[in-house]
């Protein structure tokens, strides 16, 4: 009997979880998926989305998906913003209806009602298709009287009138502008391997194999950072404005004050930019030859798109791989002081005198040399050294590694200015005056007394 009791008791308790689960927990979040699908707008998936209508009376706004691709298609023909497209289908989808305000019937018997919430002549209107065939078209009227909401009608079989946040309007509200494609030109910026900066007093021409070069009107490596940097913001640089009937030789672009042409990919494919005439409010007229239209762009996009071979040249002229130094020669006329370094990294005095040494001193004239810059490129190929005071110069550092002599730097001074020049190469430099006195290290600054030594001081 207590068996059978148990049994039942153990049926009852088994139904009654199955009732919570089923009805709910599971029955619950069924509910409240419906409940969130009565209470947005439109049910359809981004993916499914294939074109969008967007009528704001005084334009008409249609874009396609071609190729998974968004292009507009009316009121001009380009590719369109795909972030923005995305976003504003995103937001679509994610607004809700507040509440009804007027029920289906009433607004069939009674057509006038459009009037009062101004749906008989919508200020928005908004047409979503998709991949299916199915369309879901949108009327937005006037404001509610907070501003807090505005009315709005979906058109078809149930014309009821609701509210939906204010500013949901104002994120699809959206113009032409809003929605094209504004990049001042498309590219991929991993794929740049020549990039040419056509100027009216030179062109400079850059190539990227490991690193990227300058090629004309100097050989030379060029400053990593700085052609980064340009590309940088050519790549994310948008149109400030379009130009809408354009008439190309009214703004300098038959013969542009400034061109870009960067090469892409092994195939070399060409992308370029035409800068001309100046443009009001510091902006200037500019244009993608491979796509219709004129555009402005910011006067800031065109001082980048203004560096000289200076701005883009590589300005640290003394490259070498400081591990691997292990003797440090500083020559002056009559005098010098070498430091060699052990298997532990501790620097010593080898002359003029042997000895202990400080070896932060000589880690930091390796830092030193590896961050001097040129003030100014004198000349590439200099044979005549005495103008610059590097026949005899002040300063010779000779770096070493195993025995052999891993780099030397001249150091000359004339008429107050200091130039550098590399053993070996007819490049000269000119630097700052202040490198040559980081440089010229004394026996007296590097010299480690004895009980300094033993204390590791």
């Amino acid at each position: 009997m207590r068996l059978k009791t148990n049994l039942v008791i153990g049926v009852l308790f088994a139904a009654l979880l199955a009732f919570v689960y089923f009805y709910e927990i599971r029955g619950g979040e069924e509910r409240r998926a419906e409940s969130d699908k009565a209470k947005k707008l439109v049910d359809f998936s981004e993916s499914e989305a294939r074109r969008l209508t967007i009528d704001r009376i005084d334009t008409l706004i249609a874009i396609e998906k071609v190729q998974d691709r968004w292009w507009l298609k009316s009121p001009v023909e380009c590719e369109a913003d795909q972030e923005a497209v995305d976003r504003y289908l995103r937001n679509l989808r994610e607004s809700e209806r507040d509440k009804v305000v007027e029920e289906a019937d009433r607004v069939r018997d009674n057509p006038e009602l459009a009037q009062k919430y101004r749906l008989h002549a919508p200020r928005l209107k908004v047409v979503v298709e998709t991949a299916s065939g199915s369309t879901d078209t949108l009327w937005w009227g006037a404001d509610s009287p907070t501003q807090r909401f505005v009315y709005v009608q979906q058109r078809g079989g149930n014309p009821e009138i609701f509210t939906v946040q204010a500013w949901r309007f104002d994120n699809l509200d959206k113009g032409i502008f809003d929605l094209r494609d504004r990049r001042v030109l498309a590219f991929d910026q991993e794929a740049v391997r020549e990039a040419r900066l056509i100027q009216p007093q030179a062109t400079l021409s850059l190539a990227k194999a490991e690193g990227w070069r300058l090629v004309s009107p100097v050989a030379a490596p060029a400053d990593e950072g700085a052609v980064k940097g340009l590309l940088d913001q050519l790549h994310q640089a948008q149109a400030k404005s379009f130009v809408p009937e354009p008439a190309v030789a009214q703004y300098g672009l038959t013969s542009p004050t400034l061109e870009v042409s960067l090469l892409l990919g092994d195939e070399r494919a060409e992308k370029r930019l035409r800068v001309g005439a100046p443009a009001s409010g510091g902006a200037y007229y500019a244009q993608d030859p491979s796509r219709a239209g004129v555009f402005t762009v910011d006067s800031s996009l065109v001082r980048q798109l203004s560096k000289t071979a200076f701005d883009l040249r590589d300005k640290k002229p003394l490259k070498f791989a400081r591990d691997q130094v292990d003797r440090i020669e500083l020559q002056r006329p009559g005098q010098l002081l070498a430091a060699a370094k052990d298997t532990a990294g501790v620097w010593s005095l080898a002359a003029p005198q042997s000895g202990p040494a400080k070896s932060w001193k000589f880690n930091n004239l390796l830092n030193q040399l590896e961050g001097v810059e040129a003030e100014e490129f004198v000349g590439e190929a200099v044979r005549d050294l005495r103008p610059y005071g590097l026949d005899t110069p002040s300063l010779r550092v000779v770096l070493q590694a195993g025995g052999k002599t891993a780099m030397e730097v001249k150091l000359g001074e004339k008429a107050s200015q200091v130039y550098l020049a590399k053993g070996g190469e007819q490049a000269v430099y000119r630097v700052a005056a202040s490198v040559l006195k980081d440089l010229d290290l004394q026996l007296q600054d590097v010299a480690q007394t004895t009980e300094a030594a033993q204390t590791g001081q």
